[in-house]
């Protein structure tokens, strides 16, 4: 009988971060990936920084599947991977998406994976390539060069900025906080 696969994930994860590794295992067998009688560390950076949300879930996987040769696609560094793991690998967004987005375009990058969230607004982040993924599945298969059949939701501009300005203040150049600036 074979042990159960160890994951430790070192580095200031908060208990959020810590429970990723059921996650990310769950989702890892979901999509076919064995990794029984090994032991897999994950080191999040920087490590003077606590680690809030399952955000990193999708960075994990991708992580652990190119460490173990199971992703033979090319190096990506120019991007940054976003989202929360289902157990089935599907990936779902979470709070504090929008500042991850600003911090990966601040450090360079050139595309995030991520989840689509009507609530992002995606037309503050022209320079940056977003591209909108629904399962694990599917961002292996664009890292290899697969044109994924699924499309992301159509962008939509919520309600707020539809609606007829009723005063003289411009809001437009603050991102996010929809209801905030409806107030």
């Amino acid at each position: 009988m074979s042990e159960i696969t160890a994951m430790v994930i070192v580095r200031l994860p908060d208990a959020s971060a810590k429970e990723a590794k059921e996650r990310v295992l769950a989702s890892l067998y979901a999509f076919g990936c064995d990794f029984f009688d090994k032991r897999l560390v994950v080191h999040l950076s920087p490590p003077e920084r606590k680690k809030h949300s399952p955000m990193f879930d999708l960075a994990m996987a991708i992580g652990i599947l190119k460490a173990m040769g199971k992703l033979t696609a090319p190096a990506f560094f120019d991007a940054a991977f976003l989202g929360s793991l289902l157990l089935d690998g599907t990936i779902q967004p979470v709070d504090g998406m929008l500042p991850a987005i600003l911090a990966a375009k601040k450090l360079g990058f050139q595309k995030v994976y991520l989840p689509y969230d009507p609530t992002l607004p995606l037309h503050h982040l022209k320079d940056l390539d977003c591209i909108f993924v629904q399962t694990l599945e599917e961002t292996v298969q664009y890292l290899q060069g697969q044109r994924v059949l699924s499309l992301p939701p159509a962008f939509r501009t919520p309600e707020i900025m539809d609606s007829p300005r009723k005063h003289h203040r411009d809001f437009q150049s603050i991102i996010g906080h929809h209801q905030g600036k409806c107030a």
